[in-house]
Protein backbone atom coordinates (compact mmCIF):
# COMPACT_ATOMS: atom_id res chain seq x y z
CA UNK A 1 0.00 0.00 0.00
CA UNK A 2 1.43 3.67 -1.27
CA UNK A 3 1.12 6.31 0.62
CA UNK A 4 -1.60 8.06 -1.33
CA UNK A 5 -3.87 4.49 -0.29
CA UNK A 6 -3.04 4.64 3.28
CA UNK A 7 -3.68 8.77 3.20
CA UNK A 8 -7.28 7.66 1.70
CA UNK A 9 -8.09 4.89 3.71
CA UNK A 10 -7.33 6.78 7.20
CA UNK A 11 -9.53 9.42 5.51
CA UNK A 12 -12.48 7.42 4.94
CA UNK A 13 -11.87 5.89 8.95
CA UNK A 14 -12.61 9.34 10.04
CA UNK A 15 -15.36 9.83 7.84
CA UNK A 16 -16.80 6.95 9.25
CA UNK A 17 -15.68 7.53 13.03
CA UNK A 18 -17.83 11.25 12.09
CA UNK A 19 -20.77 9.60 10.97
CA UNK A 20 -21.42 7.14 13.81
CA UNK A 21 -20.83 9.99 16.16
CA UNK A 22 -23.39 12.12 14.23
CA UNK A 23 -26.00 9.00 14.23
CA UNK A 24 -25.24 7.99 18.10
CA UNK A 25 -25.20 11.66 19.43
CA UNK A 26 -28.21 13.38 17.68
CA UNK A 27 -30.16 10.33 19.05
CA UNK A 28 -31.58 9.20 14.91
CA UNK A 29 -31.02 5.89 16.83
CA UNK A 30 -33.75 6.48 19.00
CA UNK A 31 -35.86 7.02 15.94
CA UNK A 32 -35.43 3.87 14.72
CA UNK A 33 -38.98 1.99 14.03
CA UNK A 34 -40.13 -1.83 12.71
CA UNK A 35 -43.27 -1.95 11.46
CA UNK A 36 -43.67 1.30 13.82
CA UNK A 37 -42.57 -0.27 16.87
CA UNK A 38 -39.36 1.53 17.93
CA UNK A 39 -36.28 -0.51 17.38
CA UNK A 40 -33.24 1.07 18.97
CA UNK A 41 -30.36 0.24 16.92
CA UNK A 42 -27.79 1.02 14.36
CA UNK A 43 -29.98 0.15 10.83
CA UNK A 44 -26.63 -1.10 9.54
CA UNK A 45 -26.18 -3.29 12.36
CA UNK A 46 -29.85 -5.00 11.48
CA UNK A 47 -29.14 -5.31 8.34
CA UNK A 48 -25.89 -7.25 9.52
CA UNK A 49 -28.23 -9.21 12.06
CA UNK A 50 -30.52 -10.37 9.05
CA UNK A 51 -27.88 -11.53 6.72
CA UNK A 52 -25.98 -13.45 10.04
CA UNK A 53 -29.85 -15.17 10.64
CA UNK A 54 -30.10 -15.96 6.97
CA UNK A 55 -26.46 -17.67 6.85
CA UNK A 56 -26.52 -19.12 10.39
CA UNK A 57 -30.47 -20.40 10.06
CA UNK A 58 -30.82 -20.72 14.11
CA UNK A 59 -33.67 -22.00 15.78
CA UNK A 60 -33.31 -20.19 18.96
CA UNK A 61 -32.25 -16.01 18.56
CA UNK A 62 -31.63 -15.05 22.77
CA UNK A 63 -31.98 -11.09 22.96
CA UNK A 64 -30.84 -9.86 26.77
CA UNK A 65 -32.64 -6.68 26.48
CA UNK A 66 -36.41 -6.00 25.43
CA UNK A 67 -37.40 -2.58 25.95
CA UNK A 68 -40.22 -1.47 23.09
CA UNK A 69 -39.66 -4.92 21.46
CA UNK A 70 -38.78 -3.56 17.98
CA UNK A 71 -35.71 -5.97 17.62
CA UNK A 72 -37.56 -9.05 18.85
CA UNK A 73 -39.97 -8.50 16.29
CA UNK A 74 -37.59 -7.47 13.19
CA UNK A 75 -35.53 -10.85 14.52
CA UNK A 76 -38.54 -13.11 14.31
CA UNK A 77 -39.96 -12.07 11.32
CA UNK A 78 -37.23 -12.52 9.32
CA UNK A 79 -36.18 -15.99 11.25
CA UNK A 80 -39.03 -17.41 10.27
CA UNK A 81 -38.52 -16.82 6.62
CA UNK A 82 -35.40 -18.81 6.64
CA UNK A 83 -36.94 -21.03 9.64
CA UNK A 84 -40.68 -21.83 9.91
CA UNK A 85 -40.20 -23.20 13.75
CA UNK A 86 -37.11 -20.72 14.97
CA UNK A 87 -37.98 -18.75 17.97
CA UNK A 88 -36.85 -15.62 19.50
CA UNK A 89 -36.68 -15.78 23.55
CA UNK A 90 -36.79 -11.82 24.25
CA UNK A 91 -35.62 -10.85 28.28
CA UNK A 92 -36.20 -7.68 29.75
CA UNK A 93 -36.54 -6.92 33.81
CA UNK A 94 -39.45 -4.22 32.91
CA UNK A 95 -42.23 -4.66 30.15
CA UNK A 96 -43.98 -1.17 30.74
CA UNK A 97 -42.55 0.03 27.91
CA UNK A 98 -43.40 -3.24 25.51
CA UNK A 99 -45.19 -2.79 22.57
CA UNK A 100 -48.45 -5.76 22.97
CA UNK A 101 -48.21 -6.88 19.48
CA UNK A 102 -44.64 -8.29 19.91
CA UNK A 103 -45.53 -10.82 22.57
CA UNK A 104 -48.37 -11.72 20.60
CA UNK A 105 -46.65 -12.82 17.76
CA UNK A 106 -45.94 -15.84 16.89
CA UNK A 107 -42.07 -17.13 17.23
CA UNK A 108 -41.99 -14.56 20.21
CA UNK A 109 -41.36 -15.67 23.81
CA UNK A 110 -41.00 -12.96 26.37
CA UNK A 111 -40.06 -13.75 29.77
CA UNK A 112 -39.92 -10.68 32.80
CA UNK A 113 -36.71 -11.09 34.41
CA UNK A 114 -33.35 -10.49 35.03
CA UNK A 115 -31.42 -11.70 32.07
CA UNK A 116 -28.48 -14.00 34.64
CA UNK A 117 -31.27 -15.47 36.31
CA UNK A 118 -30.94 -18.94 36.56
CA UNK A 119 -33.91 -19.64 35.20
CA UNK A 120 -33.48 -18.06 32.03
CA UNK A 121 -30.41 -20.00 31.70
CA UNK A 122 -32.53 -23.09 32.24
CA UNK A 123 -35.38 -21.75 29.41
CA UNK A 124 -32.69 -21.72 26.75
CA UNK A 125 -31.24 -24.95 27.88
CA UNK A 126 -34.66 -26.29 27.44
CA UNK A 127 -35.46 -24.33 24.06
CA UNK A 128 -31.90 -25.66 22.67
CA UNK A 129 -33.54 -29.37 22.72
CA UNK A 130 -36.44 -28.36 21.28
CA UNK A 131 -35.10 -26.58 18.98
CA UNK A 132 -31.91 -28.17 16.91
CA UNK A 133 -29.36 -26.34 15.57
CA UNK A 134 -27.14 -23.17 16.06
CA UNK A 135 -28.02 -20.65 18.49
CA UNK A 136 -27.83 -16.61 17.44
CA UNK A 137 -27.58 -14.64 20.93
CA UNK A 138 -27.56 -11.18 21.27
CA UNK A 139 -26.46 -8.55 24.63
CA UNK A 140 -28.41 -5.54 25.08
CA UNK A 141 -29.35 -4.78 28.61
CA UNK A 142 -27.53 -3.18 31.06
CA UNK A 143 -24.35 -1.75 30.08
CA UNK A 144 -22.25 -1.39 32.56
CA UNK A 145 -18.92 -3.90 32.70
CA UNK A 146 -20.37 -6.00 35.55
CA UNK A 147 -23.51 -7.26 34.36
CA UNK A 148 -22.48 -7.72 30.70
CA UNK A 149 -19.60 -9.96 32.07
CA UNK A 150 -22.14 -11.95 33.75
CA UNK A 151 -24.74 -12.12 30.70
CA UNK A 152 -21.22 -13.72 28.85
CA UNK A 153 -20.30 -16.04 31.49
CA UNK A 154 -24.04 -17.21 32.15
CA UNK A 155 -24.19 -18.18 28.20
CA UNK A 156 -20.64 -19.83 28.80
CA UNK A 157 -22.43 -23.08 29.01
CA UNK A 158 -24.91 -23.25 27.06
CA UNK A 159 -23.46 -21.58 23.31
CA UNK A 160 -21.79 -24.49 20.95
CA UNK A 161 -19.75 -24.18 18.60
CA UNK A 162 -20.93 -22.62 15.76
CA UNK A 163 -23.34 -20.09 17.36
CA UNK A 164 -22.86 -16.88 17.56
CA UNK A 165 -23.16 -14.04 19.66
CA UNK A 166 -23.44 -10.43 19.31
CA UNK A 167 -22.76 -7.36 22.68
CA UNK A 168 -24.09 -4.37 21.55
CA UNK A 169 -22.88 -1.35 22.63
CA UNK A 170 -19.06 -1.17 22.91
CA UNK A 171 -19.61 1.74 21.58
CA UNK A 172 -20.07 3.83 24.92
CA UNK A 173 -17.28 4.74 26.75
CA UNK A 174 -15.32 6.62 24.29
CA UNK A 175 -15.70 3.88 21.52
CA UNK A 176 -16.07 6.06 19.68
CA UNK A 177 -19.42 7.51 21.96
CA UNK A 178 -20.11 8.90 25.63
CA UNK A 179 -16.78 9.20 26.89
CA UNK A 180 -17.72 9.94 30.39
CA UNK A 181 -19.79 6.56 30.92
CA UNK A 182 -17.19 4.38 32.27
CA UNK A 183 -16.26 0.62 31.62
CA UNK A 184 -19.17 -1.20 29.77
CA UNK A 185 -19.41 -3.88 26.87
CA UNK A 186 -16.43 -3.65 25.27
CA UNK A 187 -14.62 -3.29 28.76
CA UNK A 188 -16.62 -6.50 29.78
CA UNK A 189 -15.97 -8.50 26.36
CA UNK A 190 -12.01 -7.94 27.00
CA UNK A 191 -12.59 -9.11 30.80
CA UNK A 192 -14.23 -12.09 29.42
CA UNK A 193 -11.65 -13.23 26.82
CA UNK A 194 -8.65 -12.57 29.00
CA UNK A 195 -10.46 -15.32 31.34
CA UNK A 196 -11.44 -16.83 28.14
CA UNK A 197 -9.13 -16.84 24.94
CA UNK A 198 -10.49 -19.73 23.09
CA UNK A 199 -14.20 -19.76 23.22
CA UNK A 200 -14.98 -16.77 20.59
CA UNK A 201 -13.53 -16.09 17.50
CA UNK A 202 -14.09 -12.53 16.73
CA UNK A 203 -15.69 -11.56 12.99
CA UNK A 204 -13.99 -8.89 11.57
CA UNK A 205 -15.93 -9.24 8.15
CA UNK A 206 -18.80 -8.26 9.63
CA UNK A 207 -17.39 -5.49 12.20
CA UNK A 208 -16.30 -3.68 9.83
CA UNK A 209 -18.84 -4.44 6.64
CA UNK A 210 -20.74 -0.71 6.77
CA UNK A 211 -17.84 1.33 8.02
CA UNK A 212 -18.78 1.78 11.61
CA UNK A 213 -20.97 -0.89 14.35
CA UNK A 214 -22.72 0.07 18.05
CA UNK A 215 -20.88 -3.29 18.40
CA UNK A 216 -16.78 -2.99 18.42
CA UNK A 217 -15.05 -6.26 19.21
CA UNK A 218 -18.64 -7.46 19.47
CA UNK A 219 -19.40 -9.62 16.63
CA UNK A 220 -18.32 -13.02 17.60
CA UNK A 221 -18.31 -16.86 16.56
CA UNK A 222 -18.19 -19.53 19.47
CA UNK A 223 -15.54 -21.74 18.32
Amino acid sequence: MNRADIETAASAVGCAEDFHRWYYDTGVWESVRFLGVPCLKSVLDLWNYQEIIHQLRPGLIVEFGTRHGGSALYFALIARQVRPDALVLTVDIEDHLLDPRVPATPGIEFIKSSSVDAAVGARIAALRKQLPGPVFAILDSDHRQPHVLQEMLSLRALMQAGDYLVVEDGNINGHPVLPGWGPGPLEAIMEYNRRFPDDYERDLDRERKFGFTFAPMGFLRRR
